[in-house]
C-alpha cells in the first residue's frame, strides 16, 4: 500500500513540488515563476492537495511535470487557479466585440460546464464551438490558452483537437 504526498502549488497554478511532505526542502513560500503565494491545502476545507503517490521501497522517475488539479478531491471546490482562469475567461468574453450580448452571456454561462464533466458538458462543447466560430483568431487563441489547462482531456480534444 502507498500514500499520497502533498503538493505545493501557487495561487496561479504553478506546481512548486508534489512531494512537500517527503521533501520539504523543495517548498517555497512564493512562486519563482509569478511571485504568488503558495498553498498546500484547499482554502475551502483545509484538506491537503494530493501530491505524488508514494510506495515504500519503490522510486519512480518521471520526466513529466505534475499538473495542478482543478478541484479539491475532498469538498469538490475549485482551487484558486481554476477559479481565476474561469473568471479571466468570463472577463475576456465581455471583450469579444464581434459577439452579441446574448452570445457573450452564453459564452460565460458555458464555461462552468466546460471545466467539469457533467450531463451539460456536451451541450457546452457545442455552444462553445458555435460561439468561437464568430470570433477572430487572436481571441480564439487567447481563450484557448486560458482554458486548455482547466478543461477535462475529453473536452480539450473535442474543442481544440490533439
Amino acid at each position: 500500500m502507498g500514500w499520497y504526498d502533498i503538493s505545493q502549488i501557487c495561487l496561479n497554478g504553478h506546481v512548486i513540488t508534489d512531494r512537500a511532505k517527503s521533501s520539504p526542502e523543495f517548498m517555497k513560500k512564493y512562486c519563482t515563476k509569478c511571485g504568488e503565494a503558495t498553498i498546500t491545502s484547499c482554502q475551502h476545507c483545509d484538506t491537503p492537495i494530493l501530491g505524488d503517490y508514494q510506495v515504500e521501497g519503490i522510486t519512480a522517475i518521471s520526466l513529466s511535470k505534475p499538473k495542478a488539479p482543478g478541484f479539491c478531491h475532498e469538498c469538490g471546490h475549485p482551487y484558486p487557479w481554476t477559479l481565476r482562469k474561469i473568471n479571466i475567461a468570463k472577463e475576456l468574453g465581455d471583450e469579444l466585440d464581434n459577439l452579441s450580448k446574448e452570445d457573450q452571456d452564453k459564452f460565460k454561462s458555458t464555461l462552468d460546464d466546460l471545466v467539469t464533466d457533467n450531463p451539460r458538458t456536451e451541450l457546452a462543447v457545442i455552444r462553445f464551438k458555435k460561439i468561437m466560430s464568430k470570433v477572430g483568431k487572436d481571441s480564439y487563441e487567447a481563450i484557448k490558452s486560458i482554458l486548455v489547462d482547466i478543461v477535462s482531456e475529453t473536452v480539450r480534444k473535442s474543442i481544440f483537437g490533439n
